[in-house]
C-alpha cells in the first residue's frame, strides 16, 4: 500500500464515529490503547467542543500571565535547580526547544512500536486534560501524527521516573517538531524525511509547551499498559495449559472444585480454579481416591496411586490467583494515571491557580510494575516446574524420559533426547525473570544537583516488567509444545477424543502449529513460531 492510500484511509478513518475520542468528557481505557496499538486503522480524534474553550481560556491565562512578567516555572525561569534564573518572555520560546535539544540523550535501543504508539496516545490525553497550559493547535499535532501512524522513536533507557520521564519524551516532542527519528509503515525513518513525504508541517513550540510534553509519566505508562495487557493473556493461555497438563496426567480436579475456592474466595484464584475446572473432562467423577486403574486400595504401596497431585498442579490457582488480583489493581492505577494531568506547573483559570507539584512522579507505575514483575516470573515457574514433571518418567504417569517417541524410533530411540534441551532453556529464562524481579523503585536515586533528590525508577519498573513478560513468553511456549508433544507420544494423541470440548479447541490449535519431535531436532524457530502464534504477534 503506497503512502497516498494510507493517507486517504486515515482521514477517512478520522470522522468515523468508532475511533477514541480524546475529551474532558471521555475516559482513555486501558482497552482503547490495546485497540489503537493492535488495529492498524483504528482513528483517534480531539473532541471539538467544550473540550476545547477549556484549553483555549487555561492556555489565555497563561499568556497573559506572561506578558505580566510575572515568575512561572520552566517558562519565565530555567529548570530543575536553575529554576532561580528568571528568563525574559521574549525568550522563553526558545527555552522550550532548549529543553527539548538538551533531553536528547536517551540509550540504547528504542522502545517497540507498539510502546511508542501508546505513549503519543497517552502524552496526548494527558496534555488534553486541559490543565497543562499548552494550546489546541499542539494537541492537533499530536492527533495528526496519531492519524497518519506516526510515532517517535523513543530510546529506551535514559529516566529515572521523575521529573517524569524528561528525556524519553523529549523525543515525543522532538517528532512532534519535526525532528529526531519516528517510526512509520513499521520502519524507523528521519522525521524531516516523513513529513515532506506528508507535507506535515514541523510545529513550533509555544512557552510551556516543550515542558508540559516532557514532564509527565506516559513513557513509563505505555510501557506498563502494554505489559497488563500481555500478561491478562498470559494468564489466560497459562490455564489453558494447565487444564491440558492436569488431563494428560490424570490429574485430580479436587483442587479447582468449587466448593475449595469458597472456603478461600480470592477472585483470581476463584476465576483460575474455575477456568480450569471448566475444562477439565467429567471433573465431578474425578474427585475420589481411587488409583488410576481404578482398583481396590489395599494395604501397601499400590503402583501409579497418587492420593493428591505436587504442589504445581494443586497450588496452580493459588499461583496464578494472586497475579490476577494485582493484576485487577493495576489497571485501576493505571486508568487513573493515563488519564490524570501529570506535568507541572498545573494551570486553572478559573481559580487563578499556577501550582507547582509533583505529579511527574512515577511512583504508582513504579508500585504497579515492581508488585507484577515476581508475580509474572512466577507464573513462569508454574508452568516450567509442571514441564519439570513431564518430562520425568517417574512422575508423568508413564510417558517416556524427554518425551522422546520411542515407539517410533526403536533402537534409535536410545540416542534421541527429545525435549531434555527444552526443560533447560525453560528453567534458564525462569531463572533470569525471577532475578528480573527485584524492585526497582527501592533504587532511587540523587539527580539533577539535589533538585531531584528523590526519584520513582517507575521507568526502569516497567521495562524490567516487559522484560519478564518476553522471557515468560517463551517458557509458555515451550510448555505448549511439550504438552503436544506428550500426548503423541502416549497414545498417538487418542487420548484427546476423551478432553473436554474447550481443551480439545486450544489443543488443536497448538497442534496445528508444533509437529511432534520424532528424531531430534533444532526447536529455536519453533519456539518463536509457537510464541507469536500464542500471542497474536
Amino acid at each position: 500500500m503506497n503512502s497516498t492510500n494510507v493517507l486517504e484511509r486515515s482521514c477517512q478513518n478520522s470522522t468515523s464515529d468508532n475511533g477514541i475520542k480524546i475529551s474532558l468528557l471521555n475516559k482513555l481505557t486501558i482497552a482503547d490503547i490495546k485497540k489503537f496499538t493492535d488495529e492498524k486503522h483504528l482513528c483517534v480524534h480531539l473532541k471539538d467542543d467544550v473540550h476545547r474553550s477549556v484549553i483555549n481560556e487555561n492556555r489565555n491565562y497563561l499568556d497573559n500571565k506572561i506578558e505580566l512578567r510575572e515568575d512561572i516555572y520552566g517558562v519565565t525561569t530555567g529548570f530543575g535547580n536553575s529554576a532561580s534564573n528568571r528568563i525574559s518572555p521574549d525568550l522563553s520560546t526558545e527555552l522550550q526547544h532548549n529543553l527539548l535539544a538538551y533531553h536528547g540523550c536517551g540509550v540504547g535501543k528504542f522502545l517497540s512500536e507498539k510502546d511508542c504508539a501508546a505513549t503519543l496516545l497517552i502524552r496526548l490525553n494527558c496534555n488534553a486534560r486541559g490543565f497543562s497550559g499548552v494550546s489546541w493547535d499542539l494537541l492537533k499535532q499530536m492527533e495528526l501524527l496519531l492519524e497518519h501512524r506516526i510515532y517517535p522513536a523513543i530510546p529506551e533507557m535514559g529516566s529515572v521516573g521523575a521529573s517524569g520521564d524528561l528525556t524519553p519524551l523529549s523525543y515525543v516532542g522532538a517528532a512532534l517538531c519535526g525532528m529526531r527519528h519516528v517510526y512509520y509503515q513499521g520502519k524507523i525513518t528521519r522525521t524531516d524525511e516523513v513529513f515532506s513525504l506528508l507535507n506535515i508541517k514541523p510545529y513550533q513550540l509555544k512557552p510551556k509547551e516543550g515542558l508540559a510534553i516532557m514532564n509527565g509519566t506516559s513513557v513509563m505508562s505505555a510501557i506498563a499498559v502494554n505489559a497488563c495487557n500481555e500478561i491478562e493473556h498470559a494468564i489466560d493461555i497459562s490455564c489453558k495449559l494447565v487444564a491440558l497438563f492436569v488431563e494428560l496426567i490424570d490429574g485430580r480436579a479436587s483442587p479447582f472444585h468449587p466448593q475449595v475456592h469458597n472456603l478461600k474466595p480470592h477472585a483470581g484464584q476463584k476465576y483460575c480454579a474455575d477456568t480450569i475446572y471448566q475444562r477439565l473432562a467429567n471433573p465431578e467423577q474425578r474427585l475420589g481416591r481411587k488409583s488410576k486403574t481404578d482398583q481396590v486400595i489395599d494395604h501397601g504401596m499400590q503402583d501409579k496411586f497418587r492420593l493428591q497431585d505436587s504442589y504445581s498442579i494443586r497450588c496452580a490457582p493459588q499461583v496464578l490467583g494472586p497475579l490476577v488480583d494485582t493484576l485487577t489493581w493495576a489497571k485501576n492505577i493505571l486508568t487513573i494515571e493515563i488519564n490524570s494531568v501529570n506535568d507541572n506547573p498545573l494551570i486553572d483559570h478559573e481559580q487563578d491557580l499556577i501550582l507547582n507539584a509533583g505529579h511527574f512522579y512515577g511512583g504508582h507505575v513504579a508500585a504497579v510494575c515492581d508488585s507484577l514483575k515476581p508475580l509474572v516470573a512466577n507464573m513462569g515457574a508454574l508452568l516450567e516446574r509442571e514441564l519439570g514433571i513431564l518430562v520425568d518418567e517417574r512422575l508423568n504417569g508413564g510417558i517416556s524420559n524427554n518425551l522422546v517417541a520411542k515407539e517410533d524410533l526403536g533402537t534409535k530411540s536410545w540416542i534421541n533426547h527429545g525435549f531434555k534441551a527444552m526443560q533447560i532453556t525453560s528453567s534458564s529464562l525462569v531463572a533470569e525473570a525471577l532475578k528480573q524481579s527485584i524492585p526497582m523503585s527501592i533504587f532511587s536515586r540523587t539527580t539533577e544537583a539535589l533538585n531531584q533528590d528523590i526519584v520513582s525508577m517507575g521507568t526502569i519498573a516497567a521495562r524490567d516488567l516487559s522484560r519478564i513478560i518476553s522471557l515468560v513468553k517463551p517458557v509458555i511456549a515451550i510448555q505448549s509444545m511439550a504438552i503436544r508433544q506428550a500426548f503423541y507420544v502416549l497414545d498417538k494423541d487418542k487420548s484427546v477424543d476423551k478432553l473436554n470440548p474447550k481443551s480439545r479447541e486450544f489443543f488443536d490449535s497448538i497442534a496445528s502449529t508444533f509437529q511432534p519431535v520424532i528424531q531430534d531436532r533444532a526447536l529455536d524457530k519453533e519456539i518463536d513460531e509457537m510464541v507469536k502464534f500464542l500471542f497474536n504477534e
